[in-house]
């Protein structure tokens, strides 16, 4: 079926429609979309949107209109044209004709946009962070805005592909972090900073037709009930819903990505496993070059060229939307500055700097390091400091087989990467009073 047909005159058109026995014109999908496809007026005109899942006017077609989304108004007047010109009246066809047209006149506006691009050689992503907002001109911030405009451009031309990192921008209030994001998504209607809450029922409102989502002052991970629920949504790659009188839900693939801004440094959620998510840059905009509104104008051209500079990267194919892995060391360092303090991992740490054995096991660490000596730990404080210790602390190696602890009992635990004493005799007692269990060694039980 082609959509785009040469236009012809109305009296041609009307002259080639299906009529019924009685000379009438068939009330048929057909015939609207004969219309659809010849009319001079609106032969092109109308085309699905895939960014906002809504079906557009895209040229002038003979009234004045707010937006290009086609709305209950601009139907009332293609209803009233086809009813004068060609005596369509039947809604519901006219409604089918309009959604076979427009799904076969699709078009991407973000996809558009980024085709034009032309870079002028110069590059931008690396100074951009500091020009705008005095963040470090260093290779971690290269990184980290180069890996979001990456997975920006991935999700506008393969909407729903995996990329669940946010961009963290922490400083001061006024330095520019929210404006940032804003002219970094090129058009405000592109652009949102309304996502409040991750559990929220119509959330995919606030997702769809948007590219850069900012979360301000980390309001939606702040709110959320926990840190697996912060994961599950950055990672999913789709949303399914029914919009209102869809008769079938269908699978939303996500086109955005999401930014956050933060005044607080401690704004990362504690979470030993690991907050990979998240990318936080610290900004000074004392040390920028220039406020970004200073001259809004410069501001979106610098911008666009970074753009370029971007798919210049994307059109390569040398890239991997992920850190490379000496990166992510030093991400997994630098996340703890910006993390609440740590009490628990704090203290265990401090009792192990003091501590002169070469093992210890989690109950161990529960009475002694903890101060529950005459307590018994539950299984959730077992977990939380077998966390600890696995992602925590340094220097210490997880043995999975028991061995026999003099206070204790068997039990599994960590050892000194390097340990003091190892007289290589395993049934010698460790300066510490434990006995390592071998399989050549009898128990007692």
């Amino acid at each position: 079926m082609n959509a785009m047909q040469p236009p012809q005159s109305a009296p041609e058109i009307k002259a080639g429609l299906e009529t019924t026995e009685k000379g009438g014109v068939r009330q048929s999908i057909r015939n609207c979309l004969t219309v659809f496809q010849r009319d001079p007026l609106l032969s092109g005109a109308i085309a699905y949107n895939i960014l906002t899942d809504r079906k557009d006017i895209i040229k002038p077609i003979g009234f004045h209109r707010e937006s290009t989304a086609l709305n209950d108004t601009d139907m009332k007047y293609l209803l009233l044209y086809l009813e004068e010109t060609y005596g369509l009246t039947n809604e519901k066809k006219i409604d089918n004709a309009i959604g076979i047209v427009a799904n076969e006149n699709k078009y991407h506006p973000i996809r558009d946009y980024l085709n034009t691009l032309v870079w002028d050689g110069t590059e931008r992503i690396r100074f951009c962070l500091r020009h705008f907002l005095g963040a470090d001109a260093d290779d971690y911030t290269y990184e980290a805005l180069k890996l979001f405009l990456l997975g920006a451009i991935s999700r506008a031309f393969q909407p729903g592909c995996k990329f669940e990192i946010m961009l963290c921008l922490v400083g001061g209030q006024g330095a520019g972090k929210s404006t940032f994001f804003r002219l970094l998504a090129v058009r405000d209607e592109w652009f949102s900073d309304d996502l409040r809450k991750l559990d929220d029922d119509n959330v995919y409102r606030k997702l769809q037709g948007h590219w850069i989502i900012e979360m301000s002052e980390m309001m939606a991970t702040a709110n959320a009930k926990s840190i697996e629920e912060i994961k599950s949504f950055l990672s999913r790659q789709k949303e399914v819903y029914k919009i209102p009188y869809e008769t079938h839900p269908a699978d939303r693939p996500r086109q955005c990505v999401f930014g956050g801004t933060s005044n607080a440094l401690d704004f990362l959620p504690l979470d030993r496993s690991g907050n990979r998510r998240f990318i936080p840059v610290m900004v000074y905009p004392e040390q920028a070059e220039v406020h970004i509104l200073e001259d809004e104008a410069a501001s979106r051209a610098y911008i666009e060229q970074m753009w370029a500079e971007a798919m210049e990267i994307y059109r390569s194919g040398r890239f991997k939307l992920a850190f490379s892995p000496a990166m992510q060391r030093y991400l997994k360092e630098h996340q703890r500055d910006f993390m609440p303090e740590d009490t628990k991992a704090g203290m265990i740490q401090a009792y192990l700097d003091k501590y002169t054995g070469s093992m210890v096991c989690s109950k161990q660490l529960y009475k002694e390091a903890l101060n529950h000596a005459f307590d018994e730990p539950k299984q959730w404080e077992i977990r939380e400091i077998n966390e600890i210790m696995n992602q925590c602390i340094s220097g210490w190696r997880y043995f999975p087989n028991p061995r026999m602890f003099s206070e204790y009992g068997r039990q599994k635990g960590w050892e000194r990467e390097n340990p003091a004493t190892d007289s290589g005799n395993p049934s010698e007692k460790t300066m510490d009073g434990f006995v390592e269990v071998t399989e050549q060694m009898e128990l007692p039980f």
